[in-house]
C-alpha cells in the first residue's frame, strides 16, 4: 500500500532528519522517512508497513563486536 498521508497528522509524529533509534525512534521508509515516538505497534499507521527500529548502517555494529573482543582478550 502506498501513504495514503495519514503519517504527519499521527499524533507521534516527529518530523526530524536525525533519527536515534535508542530513544526508541521508529522509522516508515515507505511514507518518505516519517519517524514516529513512543508507538507500540512495529506497523506504520499510514501504510501499514513494517517500521524500522534498528540502523540500516552495521559499521557501528561491527565496531561494538570489535570492542567486546578486545576486552576478552585482554582479560
Amino acid at each position: 500500500m502506498p501513504c495514503k498521508g495519514l503519517c504527519r497528522q499521527h499524533p507521534n509524529y516527529i518530523p526530524l532528519k536525525k533519527i536515534d533509534y535508542s530513544k526508541g525512534m521508529k522509522v516508515c521508509i515507505f511514507c518518505d522517512r516519517a519517524v514516529f515516538m513512543k508507538i507500540a505497534s512495529a506497523k506504520c499507521p499510514c501504510c501499514s508497513k513494517n517500521l524500522r527500529t534498528k540502523p540500516q548502517y552495521h559499521g557501528a555494529k561491527g565496531r561494538l563486536i570489535r570492542r567486546q573482543m578486545q576486552k576478552a582478550t585482554s582479560c
